[in-house]
Formats: C-alpha cells, sequence, structure tokens
C-alpha cells in the first residue's frame, strides 16, 4: 500500500504542482502527462492491458446506473441553478468526450486500481479508494475557476465519486478498461448534451 500511496502522491504532485494552465495551448499539456504516466506505470509494473469483454450483461447495468447518476447530477445542477464552468472550456466536445473519459480512465482504472488489484486481488475496496482519489482530484478546479462555481465543485465532487464507483464495478467485472471508458464516455456525453441545450 504504501507504494500505491507514493505513486498517487508522485501523480498529484506534477499533476497538481505544474502550471499546466499557463501554459500556451488550446489542449491541455496535463493531458499529454496523464497518458505518458499511465504507460511507463503500467510498463514498469507490468499492469495488464486488457481490452477483451467478459459479461456483457454487466456493461449494460453499469451503463444504464451512469446514465442515471448523469441524468439525477444534471436535474440537481438544474434546480438549484449551479454555474458550471462546462462553457468556459474551449473545444468542450473534446475535453468531455475523448480526453476525460479516455485519460481519466488510464489513470485511475488502468493504472491506480489494476496496481492494487495486483496487489489485493480483485477486491471491491480497490474501485471505493480508486473513486475517493478520482473525485479528489476535480478539487484542482478550485485553483483557477472563479469562486462562483465552488458549490458546483462541491458537488462534482459528490457525483464524481459515484461514477468512480461505477467504472470500478465494471472494470472488476468485465477485466476490460475499455468498459469503464465507455461508460464514463456515455455518461460524459449526457452533460454534454445538457450544456448544448442549454440545461445547464
Amino acid at each position: 500500500m504504501i507504494s500505491f500511496f507514493f505513486l498517487v502522491i508522485l501523480y498529484f504532485a506534477f499533476s497538481w504542482g505544474l502550471p499546466w494552465h499557463e501554459l500556451p495551448s488550446t489542449i491541455s499539456f496535463s493531458y499529454i502527462f496523464d497518458l505518458a504516466f499511465a504507460l511507463v506505470i503500467c510498463f514498469f509494473f507490468r499492469l495488464p492491458w486488457k481490452f477483451k469483454w467478459k459479461g456483457p450483461r454487466n456493461t449494460i447495468l453499469f451503463i444504464s446506473q451512469s446514465i442515471i447518476l448523469a441524468v439525477f447530477s444534471i436535474s440537481a445542477a438544474w434546480f438549484w441553478s449551479m454555474p458550471v464552468p462546462f462553457r468556459l472550456v474551449g473545444h468542450l466536445e473534446w475535453h468531455l468526450l475523448l480526453f476525460a473519459p479516455v485519460l481519466e480512465e488510464l489513470i485511475f482504472r488502468q493504472t491506480f486500481q489494476r496496481f492494487l488489484i495486483k496487489r489485493l486481488g480483485g477486491k471491491r475496496v480497490t474501485s471505493m479508494l480508486v473513486a475517493a482519489i478520482f473525485a479528489f482530484s476535480h478539487l484542482i478546479a478550485l485553483r483557477v475557476l472563479p469562486d462562483e462555481y465552488i458549490p458546483f465543485i462541491g458537488f462534482q465532487v459528490f457525483y464524481t465519486f459515484v461514477l468512480g464507483v461505477i467504472c470500478g464495478q465494471a472494470l472488476l467485472r468485465t477485466h476490460s478498461i475499455l468498459s469503464p471508458i465507455l461508460i464514463h464516455f456515455l455518461f460524459n456525453l449526457c452533460f454534454y448534451f445538457a450544456v448544448q441545450l442549454g440545461i445547464i
């Protein structure tokens, strides 16, 4: 477990410690770091890259759960009139539908959760612990967004924890990294449509 928490601290030290948002680019350089981190750690610790799905019925269940969570989260943000920061993001479709679901799942499920599974076995606690770290990672927005978005960021920590549990359980049940990526993509797709339609 010490080596796991060392990896987590190392990741956040670079992910949060460097001023990625100040670099001149329309696509955050932090995404490049995320990809490189996942590839290096998976190679160094020989973490398996599994793509073949097991138990498609489980995937349908997890997809249903993520869509219900998305509808609930969007409805809550709308009901409480929370200002949401998604409209501030340039090229939102790239960030929300490609980079976030793929790279965040490579970091949190493919790297951190598989690292724990390798040491603890396929236990539910691995998805819970990684989901908590995944939710915590969204607090970085507090550094770069105005105070008006603080309520939404707090709410985001809640729903990303639940999403992280769903994605983590999907990895445990299907053994494929493609499963949590798909679930995360569909969740974000709901938010993307909500933003485009002016619901939030």
